[in-house]
């Protein structure tokens, strides 16, 4: 029985005390009133154990069981003898109201059960209040009783059957697994007794699915259940957990010695081979177990430490198990816990900084773009690079925020240099932005507010998206980036040539710009290749109509190529590197009052 379940049942005995009550109010005995109080407080226990313990469905099995019946039954049997009933009044018809909660909620054994003694109450009621044994009376309560042991005891069991058993191999399922497992850790915290949760999975049942039908598949794990059954003692619960997984408890574990046993027993049936029609099928099994207390004192810890285990076991070459190891805390991983801690608080602080790298048009060598780059700016650490943190904002989530916060610090800047008399009225800002934040539906409002808010004109902004990102999900990426484009804000494809780009997909995607990666312009000098994919990239972007960046520049021999080849704009160390906004203006005041410092071949 479940949880839910559970209540119905307590709930349930609410009716009996109200009966009581009323039978008191027309018989005036006050012996009436003293058991409708008696059953009130019986009820009250059920319903506190039912909705604040949560523990009833525990205590629904035997031995508890057994006393609840007790109870309920000394109560019918005081009800019949206590009372001075007048003739032709006979309250035998009260069994009716327990019969259908025992029967709904537990099934038709346990309402034949209740049936037997409620017969034996009939029949005392008669010996005790006189009147014939087998009368019109006694007749019709014996036919209802049988009628609704028939009737919801049997439509019960089915219930019961289609919600906690698996159809194809009639095991238990997952839910009465966890159900038993739950009840089981109950009754040993006290005598904290050990037992075993084991998960196993067979070994390349897909394959066999995927070759010889689904309906081989289907025989071959009801020969699995039954030969496993066959290998384990009677006391030990197999279920099916879903697909072709099983789990067993063992409920009394001595020793691991026990566990280990029963998995070598497992392992061992399952070497012989299995003839399922004209083919012959050897399965293997991988198996993980985790224990009570050691591994887990709850049914869910118990279940999730023995699939690990189990996984475990397929990463250790199958066909083996492995009990529950906890993974250990390296001292990598406290790092990386505390790197997260402090990267949330960065957030709040506001601590990251945004940097400025320029961007050089080849024919007219002014700066025409910067791109902004985060740093991290810590108060003990100084500043992290982006190797360092980017990874992990990436991992937990936070690049989105993080990201969200460089592009109003960027296009607050832009503004502000614009607004200012320093020559930058057209200067553009580019962005980059990360597989997740391109992922998220409400991106066009995000920037849309951050423009507004900054003041920043939509074509003053270039979104960087890296070639994979771009191809995972190709339609809605192309929606996506046709709302940006409707913005008027600028799309450039970052990292271009190391992805896996389709160019039929290429030319529906709704884009300005193309940036060649850096690991191509290092050696576009001196390797052939680099520079015929360079000069593909090139040619490529003109031939759809879009601009060219070539990013890590860092010699003349890679520039002069570059414009040689008609690359429109560049960007490297050459030219400057990522600089905080001041910095960037001294440099910018210096380039403007010695132009030589942008190099040019032509200089």
């Amino acid at each position: 029985m479940n949880q839910k379940n559970a209540k119905v049942f307590a709930i349930g005995h609410s009716i009996f005390p109200v009966v009581l009550l009323l039978l008191f109010v027309s018989q005036k005995q006050f012996v009436l009133l003293a058991l409708a109080a008696l059953s009130l407080l019986f009820t009250i226990f059920l319903l506190h154990r039912a909705f604040t313990v949560r523990d009833l469905s525990q205590l629904l099995r035997m031995p508890g069981l057994a006393a609840i019946v007790l109870v309920d039954m000394a109560i019918v049997t005081l009800v019949y003898i206590l009372p001075d009933w007048s003739p032709g009044v006979s309250p035998t018809w009260l069994l009716l109201f327990l019969l259908p909660l025992y029967a709904t909620e537990l099934g038709k054994r346990t309402a034949l059960v209740l049936c037997a003694l409620g017969v034996g109450e009939i029949v005392l009621f008669r010996l005790v209040q006189g009147g014939p044994l087998f009368s019109l009376d006694t007749v019709m309560n014996m036919l209802a009783m049988i009628v609704l042991i028939v009737l919801v005891g049997r439509t019960s069991d089915n219930l019961v059957r289609m919600a906690y058993y698996d159809p194809l191999t009639e095991l238990p399922n997952r839910e009465m697994f966890k159900d038993r497992l739950s009840a089981a850790l109950t009754k040993r915290s006290a005598r904290q007794k050990g037992l075993a949760v084991i998960f196993l999975d067979l070994d390349q049942f897909k394959h066999v699915n995927d070759t010889m039908g689904h309906e081989t598949g289907d025989s071959l794990l009801q020969t699995v259940a039954e030969r496993i059954r066959t290998h384990i003692d009677n006391d030990i619960m197999l279920a099916r957990m879903g697909g072709d997984e099983f789990a067993l408890l063992v409920p009394h574990l001595a020793s691991t010695d026990e566990a280990t046993q029963v998995c070598n027993a497992i392992i061992q049936s399952m070497g012989e081979a299995i003839f399922l029609g004209p083919h012959e099928i050897y399965s293997t099994t991988s198996i993980g177990i985790a224990l009570y207390p050691n591994h887990g004192t709850t049914a869910d810890t118990l279940m999730k430490n023995a699939e690990a285990a189990m996984y475990r076991a397929k990463q250790q070459g199958r066909n083996n198990f492995q009990y529950y190891m906890a993974p250990e805390k390296t001292e990598a991983q406290i790092e990386r816990f505390a790197m997260e801690a402090m990267l949330r608080k960065a957030l709040e602080r506001d601590e990251l900084l945004v940097y400025y790298q320029p961007r050089i048009h080849t024919k007219s060598e002014k700066v025409v773009c910067v791109e902004a780059l985060v740093r991290w700016q810590h108060p003990t650490l100084g500043v992290v690079p982006p190797k360092d943190f980017i990874p992990l904002a990436e991992e937990t989530g936070l690049i989105v925020q993080l990201g969200e916060q460089v592009l109003r610090k960027a296009c607050a800047q832009i503004k502000k240099w614009q607004d200012d008399d320093i020559g930058l009225d057209e200067l553009s800002v580019s962005v980059n932005l990360s597989p997740l934040q391109f992922r998220q539906q409400h991106l066009p409002a995000v920037i849309a507010r951050i423009l507004r808010q900054a003041g920043l004109k939509p074509q003053y902004l270039e979104l960087e998206i890296t070639e994979s990102a771009a191809m995972q999900n190709v339609n809605r990426n192309i929606l996506m980036l046709r709302e940006l484009k409707e913005m008027g804000v600028k799309i450039s494809i970052d990292d271009f040539g190391t992805g896996y780009s389709s160019l039929s997909y290429l030319k529906k995607f709704p884009i300005d710009a193309l940036k060649v990666d850096r690991s191509f312009i290092s050696g576009i000098h001196e390797d052939p290749d680099d520079a015929a994919i360079v000069n593909a990239i090139i040619v490529l972007a003109k031939t759809l109509k879009l601009k060219v960046t070539a990013e890590g520049v860092e010699t003349e021999e890679q520039y002069l190529y570059l414009q040689q080849h008609h690359c429109d704009e560049a960007q490297g160390y050459l030219f400057g590197k990522p600089m905080p906004p001041e910095t960037f203006e001294e440099w910018l005041k210096l380039n403007m009052t010695e132009p030589d410092l942008i190099l040019s071949p032509e200089n």
